[in-house]
């Protein structure tokens, strides 16, 4: 079973590269780093670029059927209902500009909160107040993509809390982000584990 992590942010991906010893692979024109059966992707933000990097990433996977494809990174929280650097598995998916709703599989069995995401087209920093869930600006399109491959079943979502929708683009930097995938990096470790031994 291979794992392949999608993270919108090279800094998100970061931790994870240096924590499994992966390699750039120059065959691509966006950053790619494998080793044996685990991959990371990084995308950029936003559907627009999710969309053109995955297709083109899955148009030249040779085995689409033995993959599992989980999307790691920050999102925007509610402050009553969350804390900064919390990780969570998302169930459902939402989008600010689609009807479409995601249910994903959660096959967890270690002990990890649960929660649900919707995708915006803007960064959020008024606080949020007509959000009710977890906010980002990506999981909705990479559902969208693998969906469209038939492949639903085998996404995963986990995103770490980065701020209360209170803050303007200013306030994260890339050390920002790395520390609050490094704080995840066990947990992580072991949800990939638990997925690769549930298929």
């Amino acid at each position: 079973m291979s794992q392949c992590i999608i993270s919108a942010l090279k800094a998100e991906a970061e931790p994870l590269i240096s924590f499994y010893n992966l390699e750039q692979n120059l065959d691509y024109d966006y950053p790619v780093y494998n080793r044996g059966d685990l991959t990371i992707i990084c995308t950029g933000v936003g559907r627009e670029n999710v969309r053109k990097v995955l297709s083109d990433y899955y148009s030249r996977m040779l085995e689409l059927k033995n993959s599992q494809f989980i999307n790691i990174g920050i999102a925007g929280g509610k402050k009553e209902e969350c804390k900064i650097g919390q990780c969570f598995v998302i169930e459902k998916v939402f989008d600010d500009k689609s009807d479409i709703v995601y249910s994903l599989n959660n096959v967890f069995e270690s002990q990890n909160s649960s929660n649900h995401i919707i995708t915006v087209s803007e960064p959020i920093s008024d606080g949020g107040d007509k959000y009710h869930f977890l906010v980002d600006m990506e999981a909705h399109e990479i559902c969208s993509v693998i969906g469209g491959l038939d492949h639903l079943n085998n996404l995963f979502i986990i995103k770490i809390i980065s701020d209360y929708m209170d803050v303007s683009k200013k306030y994260f930097n890339s050390k920002k982000v790395m520390d609050l995938i490094e704080i995840n990096l066990l947990q992580i470790d072991t949800m990939l584990k638990e997925l690769r031994n549930h298929q």
